[in-house]
């Protein structure tokens, strides 16, 4: 297993996941200095991942082209959440497995403490697999929803036999792959027997994600509220709604953190002396210096100053 990798940010998280093979979009929502630790362990044709922080995120992007993707939840005793974690819109229960759709892109929000298992392989490998235990039809049931809801005693297995191999000290031998496959797909198709029950995700998913798009594709472009209603041809009650019930925030306090991400990230890459923090607040739409300051900090745990000091 590659030693467990700390990181504080956003930044050096997207690093991490890059390397093991994502390339993903991050951004912070919740106030305060963000650590976490990412652990990766290759088992045969198995990758294996752990992510655990402590900062509500919204993480998206492609999926690996050639990787079948599963998560679940490995929080050993799961509490009750303001902000469950929440997959293209539907929130994931302790008992899912999540992630499967090869066809869907990622579209996560965390809640503000995370411990996410990941299993990454070969669709033709899931497939042959599946075949020699007698589920040729895996690809028209397990793999036909992006989220299963599994029973617990299900998940409590599939859980602890991962974060065993997930946290042993010394490299569990390949065999463990074949254990851990039927595991897997023995969820998956008890899982897709309940799928009637699994709620569809609100059809405001995807005007959030336009707007998104927008946010991306013009980072630093003045907006506001009704602008913004008019670009994508949306009430602004439904994008309201639609923010809030996925991101927890409305679309402007969005668009605020987004921005200043990518003040950090230029202070991050600059050299202290050769740039100015509030010539590149300005440009990135924030007028009032000490109102700037204020949310940077608040956000971050630290000072733009500071961010420039430590960058370069």
């Amino acid at each position: 297993m590659d030693r467990p990798r700390s990181f504080d940010g956003v930044e050096q998280l997207a690093v991490h996941l890059s390397e093991a093979g994502l390339d993903l979009q991050i951004c912070q929502l919740s106030d305060g200095p963000m650590r976490g630790q990412l652990a990766l362990r290759r088992l045969g044709p198995l990758r294996l991942m752990r992510l655990q922080l402590n900062r509500r995120l919204h993480v998206a992007g492609p999926k690996p082209a050639d990787q079948q993707v599963l998560a679940l939840d490995l929080t050993q005793s799961p509490g009750p959440s303001l902000t469950p974690l929440r997959a293209h819109g539907v929130a994931v229960g302790p008992d899912m497995l999540f992630g499967l759709d090869v066809r869907s892109d990622v579209h996560l929000s965390t809640p503000e403490v995370l411990d996410l298992g990941v299993i990454l392989l070969q669709p033709s490998r899931l497939k042959r697999s599946s075949t020699d235990l007698g589920w040729a039809d895996i690809e028209a049931t397990g793999l036909a929803s992006n989220c299963l809801a599994i029973s617990p005693e299900r998940h409590r297995r599939l859980r602890g036999f991962l974060l065993a191999l997930l946290t042993s000290p010394v490299p569990p031998p390949e065999g463990l792959s074949r254990d851990l496959l039927p595991l897997v797909l023995e969820a998956m198709v008890q899982g897709s027997s309940c799928q009637a029950s699994l709620l569809p995700a609100p059809t405001r998913l995807e005007l959030v994600k336009q707007a998104q798009q927008w946010v991306r594709e013009h980072p630093q472009e003045p907006i506001t509220l009704d602008a913004l209603c008019r670009q994508l041809h949306a009430g602004r009650r439904s994008l309201l709604q639609g923010f809030q019930e996925h991101l927890g925030m409305g679309p402007m306090a969005y668009i605020k953190l987004h921005r200043l991400h990518g003040i950090r990230r230029e202070l991050l890459e600059a050299h202290p002396g050769a740039v100015s923090i509030g010539g590149l607040a300005v440009r990135w739409g924030f007028l009032n210096a000490g109102h700037f300051a204020r949310d940077y900090r608040r956000l971050f745990g630290e000072l733009p100053s500071q961010t420039l000091a430590g960058g370069g």
